[in-house]
């Protein structure tokens, strides 16, 4: 590239304004088309493109035209991939100018309702690294003159700028979707720590509500209750995930189930003791979030079944298994236990994560369960 070679200061002058008019902050997508726009503008040209080069950096994965109207471009059909004439500045990487497409050995030729060009110059479009980004093809100067060295010079040029602005453009659409995953990320931690644990409490209070003296009506409304709101906790998690894609972190298992284990105490009015092995077991995002649902199990089955005083949270590993244990002091029971759907629930979890669940219960003296998953399922 040569500027000294352009002469014409109203030349220089239009490439200054082409530059100035691809920094104003386009997205992407306008910007391409700007991009172009301006190219075909800057050497008098009666047809315009920009081909993005794909990520093999051999083939066309985008092309954008200018010249052309929507009945012209549909009559072209599908865009072309980068062979033939196009083909040779993506090898080349460097300007081509042809002064007769027709004689050109290895010209592709023009699919049918194709318009007829004769001229034709390319070149690369660089991004900031120095890599090529994509190509600008011109074809017929609107003087039907052969394109010259300083029209090259002029697009080499604007060029280099394009694909500065190209790299700016990226990068903001970039921060624009960290903004927007930081965002979804606050929201469903939103969801998750303070409404579901909100709503949790609530099933909890109505829970011990059902261990007093009600009649059997009343039972049945609070029953009622309860599996709605857990219907409703589960339909705010499958919000959740669908918002937040990267799920629970690993490293958040233990302050969320430290969170969990105050509410309860605060809730049920109960002597929690929570013990934790150090340091914090490394465990899956995956293995985290099934973790804190099968402790909310637990915890719920303790509220609505056992009348406990005590209460002792234990989460710790065994090999490559994480173990999460409860041991209450209330009531307990005799197995084998009833068909509940919060046990189901758990033992199936358990399996999906190459676990398993343990009971260990006797009346009058509380019940241990023990859950298990592999740390890093």
């Amino acid at each position: 590239m040569s500027l000294d070679r352009i002469r014409d200061p109203e030349r220089l002058h239009g490439l200054i304004e082409a530059i100035l008019a691809i920094e104003a902050g386009a997205d992407l997508t306008e910007l391409l088309t700007l991009i172009v726009d301006r190219a075909r503008h800057l050497v008098r040209a009666r047809y315009g493109a920009l081909g993005v080069l794909g990520p093999d950096g051999h083939h066309l994965a985008r092309f954008v035209t200018s010249g052309l109207d929507e009945d012209a471009a549909r009559a072209i059909g599908a865009p072309p991939s980068g062979r033939g004439v196009l083909g040779r500045v993506i090898a080349q990487a460097a300007g081509v100018r042809i002064e007769d497409l027709a004689a050109e050995a290895g010209a592709a030729g023009f699919p049918p309702g194709h318009p007829v060009m004769r001229r034709f110059c390319g070149v690369p479009v660089r991004a900031g690294d120095g890599h090529v980004f994509g190509n600008l093809y011109l074809a017929d100067r609107l003087d039907d003159e052969p394109f010259s060295a300083e029209d090259e010079d002029l697009l080499e040029a604007f060029g280099r700028a394009a694909g500065l602005a190209v790299d700016q453009a990226s990068l903001r659409e970039r921060q624009h979707e960290l903004t927007l995953t930081a965002e979804r990320e606050r929201l469903a931690r939103e969801l998750h720590d303070t409404v579901i644990q909100r709503l949790f409490a609530v099933g909890l209070a109505l829970q011990v509500t059902l261990a007093s003296t009600l009649s059997a009506a009343d039972r049945e409304r609070i029953d009622r209750a309860v599996d709605e709101l857990d219907a409703t906790i589960q339909e705010i998690r499958t919000t959740i995930f669908a918002i937040d894609a990267d799920e629970v972190d690993g490293s958040e298992l233990t302050p969320r189930l430290r969170a969990m284990v105050d509410e309860v105490a605060t809730r049920l009015g109960v002597a929690v003791s929570l013990s934790l092995e150090e340091p914090a077991p490394e465990v899956s995002s995956r293995v985290a979030r099934q973790t804190l649902q099968a402790l909310r199990e637990m915890l719920a089955n303790v509220a609505r079944h056992a009348r406990a005083s005590t209460l002792t949270v234990h989460l710790g590993t065994r090999g490559d298994l994480l173990v999460l244990e409860i041991r209450d002091d209330g009531v307990g029971f005799v197995a084998p236990i009833g068909p509940g759907r919060g046990l189901r629930n758990l033992r199936e979890r358990a399996r999906e994560l190459g676990g398993a669940m343990e009971i260990a219960s006797e009346p009058g003296r509380g019940t241990l369960v023990r859950w298990t998953a592999r740390r890093l399922a």
